[in-house]
Order: structure tokens, then sequence, then C-alpha cells
């Protein structure tokens, strides 16, 4: 992979009191380079030649100045190498020639203090920050650029969602000196850190453009930022250019409040017809919150469904239950479009301190994604929607200049309750809330009613200033509020003229052609939560044929079995675990590693975590007792049906779901 003409090396590093390793993977020849500082070599020098691409005179101030002529043909990223690696190889290249008179000990006892400053020192930097912030090479970094810093996860966890080929980690007491017999298994498993690395890489490549573009268009560094950060990013970019002020006039800004009375919050046309939801709203007034804890949170019933309001949002409480209108029925989904940017412009929510310019540049953001969506233009479109997007979180975020928690209180008690009015109307319709979640409501109604329904929607529309939104479905399998499967209309009929043989079936929106019965459903059938059938990336790994087996029965009519045991993907059937460093993982009686991919199977033992109680007694714990399983860290080319696979567990595990659902179908009438 190349970025703007220059080679992508991935690289990592492995730090022991007696030890230092490097591994860098050429992107596009595949060419490895090690580097080791130990006693039985010294490569120091190497290292610092392959890294340093700033040759002349340097002089890190108290400001780490970064302002540095880099020309070099490489660039090199990692993962989480901007808060670690690049920090050590950093420190490493400053010290270059005091380093270069030490005995070799002495070179990666230092290196091994340093970082475990870095390790050990949470939020506060002080004692190497200087290292952080100077700049000898050209780097990014993958973590950042696909997670904020709540949602991070390692990359023994991405390993494994990612379906890696070995999931690896070398168990050791990294606090000692390494045993040299383990220098080698120690370096085997640096290199297979590298590579799956440079294969998440490889599945970066839409990303990577997307930021490349952003950075074309707005002159910003957002290669290493996620989405959040990057429309921040953006906003700021557009405010400061707007007031002509500079980051250093706005970056300590904030609109702090203790405590606040929701009745300053509530938007004054709000008003209900209901005795229960006049109390709600009355009893909402009373309240004063604290931003940063839970505060207030109101249960009560409506039109036969259970609802949660407070300051975290609006949320119905579900039972398992099957949704599927009769013939005079009709199953809608009405979401509110961009609710939380839409308030904020419409009923002017922003942070005060920001002033109205502030107002005029988010305005002017969405006025220019809406051209550039009705333009076509993709690029343009996904930027300013993080641009629009990130702001919501930030308003939370003490550290971020945009922090309003009373802006936050007015954008989320106000959404629930303009919904709720939503919702009352079409209860007094006769309508069905089948359920309510943050900014939408699924609906079920007599077909005869609808005409009703579209004009109350359009009544409610005018009085928010907010645009609604319609999606209509054939059914909805629901288990929880946030675990269902929702078939869109269409998909019975598309899918039965394809499996007749009918070619020519075009997508809506592009007009290509479906080729398979799997591109149907991607497009037709709506999965969240427990029913989802794609791993998704660092959100943990579960058996992805007992979601696809209960589709298939509830939406397609295929027995589970059939699909169980007709599954030759092994991959489907896997499972892991990460335990903290608190445990111990113990299989077949021998100890292993803390993250373990495996498979229910017939033929394989149980997998133990354990940690120590007192003197000598084991806690144990079994991670799956319903079946032993069968590691599969490291993948192979065993057939499928010499894997002994326990198809009794994915079975029990789909009939479990299949029998909470199957009583509960109802109709509205």
């Amino acid at each position: 992979m190349q970025i703007r003409g220059k080679t992508v090396f991935v690289y990592d590093i492995e730090v022991f009191q007696n030890i230092f390793h490097c591994s860098a993977i050429n992107t596009e020849t595949k060419e490895i380079h090690k580097f080791e500082i130990s006693p039985r070599k010294n490569q120091l020098s190497e290292l610092i030649s392959f890294f340093k691409q700033v040759n002349s005179p340097v002089s890190w101030n108290d400001n780490y100045t970064t302002n540095c002529s880099i020309d070099s043909d490489k660039i090199f990223c990692g993962y989480n190498n901007l808060h670690y690696d690049n920090p050590v190889i950093n420190y490493i290249i400053e010290y270059e020639h005091v380093l270069a008179e030490k005995p070799v000990l002495v070179i990666t006892n230092s290196i091994f203090n340093l970082s475990r400053e870095i390790t050990n020192s949470d939020e506060n930097i002080e004692k190497w920050k200087r290292w952080k912030y100077q700049v000898w090479f050209d780097s990014f970094d993958i973590l950042t650029m696909l997670y904020s810093n709540k949602l991070r996860v390692g990359l023994k966890e991405i390993q494994v969602t990612m379906q890696y080929k070995n999931v690896q980690e070398f168990v050791c007491d990294w606090s000692k000196p390494l045993p040299i017999e383990d220098f080698d298994s120690m370096i085997d498993y640096n290199i297979n850190d590298i590579e799956s690395t440079s294969a998440l890489l490889d599945r970066c490549k839409k990303d990577i453009d997307l930021r490349l573009a952003i950075e074309d268009e707005y002159g910003v560094k957002v290669l290493s930022k996620d989405g959040v950060n990057i429309g921040m990013k953006i906003l700021t970019h557009k405010y400061l250019e707007k007031t002509g002020l500079t980051w250093w006039d706005i970056k300590d800004l904030r609109s702090p409040q203790a405590y606040i009375p929701l009745k300053n919050v509530i938007l004054p046309f709000i008003k209900y017809d209901s005795p229960i939801l006049k109390s709600v709203l009355d009893e909402m007034k009373t309240q004063v919150v604290s931003p940063g804890r839970k505060g207030y949170e109101k249960n009560f019933v409506f039109g036969g469904l259970r609802y949660t309001v407070g300051v975290g949002g609006i949320h119905s409480k579900n039972d398992p239950e099957i949704i599927i209108p009769a013939e005079d029925e009709m199953l809608i989904d009405i979401d509110v479009a961009s609710l939380y940017p839409s308030m904020l412009i419409e009923y002017g929510f922003y942070p005060k301190h920001l002033g109205p310019e502030f107002l005029e540049v988010y305005s002017q953001i969405r006025s220019e994604r809406i051209e550039a969506k009705h333009n076509g233009d993709k690029i343009k479109d996904s930027t300013l929607k993080l641009a629009l997007n990130g702001l919501s979180g930030n308003l939370q975020n003490e550290h971020n200049f945009c922090y309003s928690p009373f802006a936050v209180m007015q954008i989320r008690i106000n959404g629930q309750l303009l919904l709720l009015m939503l919702a009352e109307k079409l209860v007094e319709l006769g309508c069905r809330i089948v359920q309510a979640n943050t900014d939408g409501l699924f609906v079920l109604l007599k077909k005869s009613i609808y005409d009703k329904v579209n004009n109350v929607c359009r009544e409610w529309e005018q009085l928010t200033k907010l645009t609604l939104e319609e999606d209509r479905f054939e059914a909805m399998y629901q288990y929880a509020i946030n675990d269902y499967i929702a078939v869109k209309e269409g998909y019975t009929d598309i899918r039965d003229r394809f499996l007749a043989g009918e070619q020519i079936i075009q997508k809506k929106k592009t007009g290509e052609l479906y080729k398979s019965i799997e591109q149907i459903q991607d497009d037709y059938i709506k999965q969240k939560g427990m029913f989802i059938t794609k791993v998704q990336l660092g959100k943990g790994l579960t058996p992805k044929i007992i979601p696809e087996a209960v589709i298939k029965y509830f939406v397609d009519g295929i027995p589970v079995e059939d699909t169980i045991k007709g599954c030759k993907d092994i991959k489907k059937f896997l499972m892991a675990e990460k335990t903290g460093k608190q445990w111990n993982i113990e299989y077949m009686k021998e100890d292993i590693q803390r993250t373990n991919r495996f498979y229910a199977s017939t033929n394989g033992g149980y997998l133990w975590k354990w940690k120590q109680v007192g003197n000598a007694e084991r806690q144990y714990q079994n991670m799956l007792a319903a079946s032993g399983v069968t590691l599969l860290n490291k993948f192979d080319d065993k057939p499928i049906e010499d894997r002994k696979i326990n198809y009794r567990y994915y079975l029990r595990e789909c009939y479990k779901i299949i029998e909470d659902l199957k009583p509960r179908q109802l109709s509205l009438f």
C-alpha cells in the first residue's frame, strides 16, 4: 500500500528488561525487517537509520516543536503506535548518541523503564509527553482511526473479529527479564502482530481514502482520527474561519453547569391530552439533574407499552414477540431524520459560549451536506455527516471546547417529549406502538387509517419543524428493544421471484441486478443486536450460525437443522472469550492465553478460567458450561465433517430463541 506516494510500513515493538525487538513489514513487497537489542545482538544504529526521517539539527523545546521537514518515501503505521510505539522510538532516536555508548542491558533497561512509565501513566503523561509529541518520522495509527477513546479494543480482539488466521498471545511475566530461550518465540509473536495489523490495514482502504480526501478538501490532518474526531476537526476549522479566532482562543472555553432544572429546558409548546403523559411531563418539570450522573428516570405504561424516559432518552421495554400484519394492517417504522442535529439548528440548542456564529456554521454544514447528497458527492456527504454527528457526544465532554450540559439536556429531554407527542396522537387514532427508541417508533395500524396517520405526521412536522421518514415492513421478530429482525415490505415477493429463476431484479438505490439471495436479504432484512449475522470488527465474536438459522427459520421457513448441519463454514460456529489479567485460563489441564477462539465440540475439553483466592485455593469458572470446546486460535484445513461439532449445542441455542418468540405471535386485533 502507498499513501501519497509513500510506502506503508506496519510496525510493532516488544519491550523487556533484557531485550528490545521491533518488526516492520513492507506492505507492498511483504519483506519483514527485524531489529533486536539484546545480549545476543545490538541493532540500535540499524533501527535508528530505518526510522529516522529528520536529519537536520533539531531542538525540542517545551512546546515539543514539530515544524520539521520530513523527506522520506516511507510512512509508518501501527496499532496504538501513537500512544506507545512512537514515543519509545522517538526516545531512542533523540538519545541515539547517549545510548550508543551504553552496554546493551543498560539500553534495554532504559527503554523498559520508559515503557513502564507509558503503560502505567493512565491519563498523566507528564513524564513521557516529550516523546509523544516529537515527530522524527511520518506515521499514522489504525487504532485511533477506527475507535474513539471509550470504544478502543486490543489487537487480539481485532484478530478475533477480523477472523484472522492466528490469534496469538505471548504468555510470560512482562515485568521480568525474558529467558533467552524464549527470545525467538517472542519474535514470532511480534511478527504475527504486524502481519495481522497489515491485514487490518488492507480492510481500511475506504477509511484511508476518505481521510485523504478530507485532508485535501479542508487542509486538516485526520489520517489517525476516528469519525467523531474528524467531525469535530472540520467543525472547529469552519468555526475558526467564520470567527477569525484561533484554537488558542477557544480551547479552554466551556459552559459548565452543576445543576439543571428540567423546567428550564422543556419547550413551551409541549403538551399532552392523556392523564398519564400529563403526569409524566409535570413530574419531569419538578426535577433538577446533575450532568455526568444517571439522573432522572421515569417508568410508565401508555397504550399498552412500557416506556422509560429520562436524561438518557426514551425507549420502550419489550418482551419477545412476533408482529406480522394481517391483510388489512400495516407495520411502519417512523423515524425523525437527524434528530439531534435538526433540533440543535431549529431550536438553537447550541453551546451559548460560542456565540450565534457557531449555529450559523453548523447550519451551513447541514446545507452543504444536503447539496452534496443531492449532487451524488459521496465523499463530501460522508465528511459533513461526520461533522454534524460528531457534536452531540462532545456537548457532554468536559474536555471539549463545545462542552454544554444544558444544551445536551435541551436536545435529549425535548427529543423524547416530542416523540411522545407523536405517539399519543397515533394511539388516539387506534394505532399500536410496537416499540419506541430514541428517535423513532415502530407502529402497527389498520390500512384504513393510514391517511389519518399521515396527516398526524405532517401536522407534527409543522409543529416541531422536524422531518419524519417512513419504512414499511412485512414482519418483525422482536426479542428485546435492541434485538430484533425486521423484514422490509417487498422481500417475500423479490425472494420468490429470484428463487423462481427471474434474473432481472434490480436494486432500488443503484439499479444493479441482484446476484444472490444474500444480497436481497442484506437490503431487505434489518438485523439488530443478537440477530446480526456478520462479525463486527472489535465487537466480540458469537456463533453467527445461530442468528442465521433463526432468521431463515422465521423469514424463509427453513428448519434450523437444515441451516446448521448444512453449513460448511467453521467460522460461523466460532465464539471467543477474553479475560482480564486477574484470571488464568486452563484447557485440558494446561494454562493457555487469555484470548481464545473456539467452537462447541463433542470431543473437546472444558474451558476454565481461575484465579487465586487466599493462599492456596483456586476459584474456577466454566467459560461454556453447556459444552466442551475445541480451540481454533490458529486456522487449519481440517474438513468441517471431521471437527466433531456439537450440533446439539447450537440447535439448543436456536430453539431457546424460537420458543421465546413463537407463543407471542400477535396481531393488532
